[in-house]
């Protein structure tokens, strides 16, 4: 546990600036949760872009940020300060992957993008969303797709696929086995996990930064033209 932290303080560096607006994969984020509204919780927020959107939006009255890294949670509350919304914002870290500070069926979103392949169990951290969330809660989550094309071929071809952090197979010593992703995901795999923790899917989609022609396969057909699975569930009745 203490290597995972000592990793995402590092890695907390290279974060955009929240100050900026949405960045990189906000874009594909911020249009699925049209419509909704209430308290909002993100688990693992990272640079805190779309979190503190949020916050300037009047339809959201609270927001909490979730995150392992110390720095990461310093940088969003200073730019929640200079943003003028760290009225509704609060931020705290996970304990062992759980929140006990969160009182149960307090959440109306939920928010865990590209995190839960790096958490130890995602079992229990979907369990604990699950507990908090409210009765018509809101539940958007994306990880790395094993499933992806790319990673296919490369599998065909006796490659190891990388699904995080970027460098090759040869520095992972220093950078982190695959950035540190602790598990791997097909479509199948995390609609059984969503499933087994109470959340139902009710929409796929994916997103990608490269190759704009295949934008419509994407999002259609994510489970194979996606290089991230993001799925959009309600609470499980």
């Amino acid at each position: 546990m203490h290597e995972l932290k000592e990793f995402y303080e590092q890695d907390a560096e290279r974060f955009w600036n929240p100050r900026e607006g949405l960045q990189g994969r906000d874009r594909t984020i911020y249009p699925l949760l049209d419509g909704l509204s209430g308290s909002v919780l993100e688990y693992g927020c990272g640079a805190g872009s779309l979190l503190l959107h949020l916050a300037r939006e009047a339809r959201f009255q609270s927001l909490t940020g979730v995150d392992i890294s110390e720095r990461a949670l310093e940088r969003i509350e200073t730019a929640a300060r200079d943003l003028g919304v760290s009225a509704k914002v609060s931020l705290t870290a996970p304990a062992r992957d759980t929140l006990p500070q969160i009182p149960s069926g307090s959440i109306d979103v939920l928010l865990s993008l590209d995190t839960i392949e790096h958490v130890l169990d995602p079992y229990v951290v979907l369990d604990e969303l699950s507990r908090i969330g409210s009765r018509d809660s809101v539940f958007v989550i994306s990880v790395p797709n094993y499933g992806y094309i790319k990673h296919v071929v490369k599998l065909a071809m006796g490659r190891q696929p990388i699904t995080g952090g970027g460098e090759p197979v040869e520095n992972w010593r220093t950078a982190g086995w695959d950035g540190w992703h602790l598990h791997t995901f097909t479509k199948q795999s995390l609609r059984a996990l969503l499933l087994d923790c109470g959340w139902e899917p009710v929409r796929w989609t994916g997103y990608g930064d490269k190759f704009k022609l295949i934008e419509p396969l994407r999002t259609r057909y994510p489970a194979f033209w996606s290089g991230a699975l993001t799925v959009v569930c309600r609470k499980s009745r």
